[in-house]
């Protein structure tokens, strides 16, 4: 089992952890700005190959942003909604 890459760790625990919910409305803000601290093309890339292949487990994904998922299916579905938000319009 891998882990969750930088920096998509980074963005997800930024961005998705539970105690700032709030912070994912401004992900497709961030993402367009051109001094954005992270690496948008890798992002996408990471995001994208996490969708399609989910290759971390439920529980590492929980430990970093304390939400809390029932199945693999469940997290598919949040990681869709962090595309969503990050790259509005785009399609996978």
């Amino acid at each position: 089992m891998k882990h969750i890459p930088e920096p998509l760790r980074s963005i997800l625990n930024t961005y998705c952890h539970v105690e700032w919910a709030e912070q994912m409305n401004s992900l497709s803000t961030d993402v367009n700005k051109k001094d954005w601290f992270y690496n948008v093309k890798l992002f996408k890339e990471q995001l994208r190959d996490a969708i399609y292949h989910p290759n971390f487990s439920l529980k590492e994904y929980e430990k970093i942003t304390n939400e809390d998922f029932d199945t693999k299916e469940d997290l598919i579905l949040r990681l869709r909604e962090v595309w969503d938000y990050s790259f509005p319009g785009e399609p996978l």
